[in-house]
């Protein structure tokens, strides 16, 4: 599964490295704390990231097993999708 950042979409990384989310079109918004801001700035970063890419990323800069990792990041995932913030393909 690879994940691309919704064109609508913009974040604003704020001084603590939390973040907030803003969609454009539907004027939702996400806040995002500093692991969430971390994995948005990666996803922001490339025009699309696997899972698995981050996963490994995630894995390297946290403490958590590549099992939980893709858990939590799947969840996560499926909510930037539902708030239309991020597309998989």
């Amino acid at each position: 599964m690879q994940i691309e950042k919704s064109p609508s979409t913009v974040f604003n990384l704020l001084e603590d490295k939390t973040g907030v989310l803003l969609n454009l079109d539907t004027l939702v918004y996400y806040s995002l704390n500093r692991t969430g801001a971390a994995i948005w700035e990666q996803i922001e970063s490339e025009k699309q990231v696997s899972l698995d890419d981050l996963a490994r990323a995630v894995c390297e800069r946290f403490d958590i097993d590549e099992h939980s990792a893709r858990q939590h990041l799947r969840a996560f995932v499926d909510r930037l999708v539902e708030l239309q913030m991020a597309r998989t393909v």
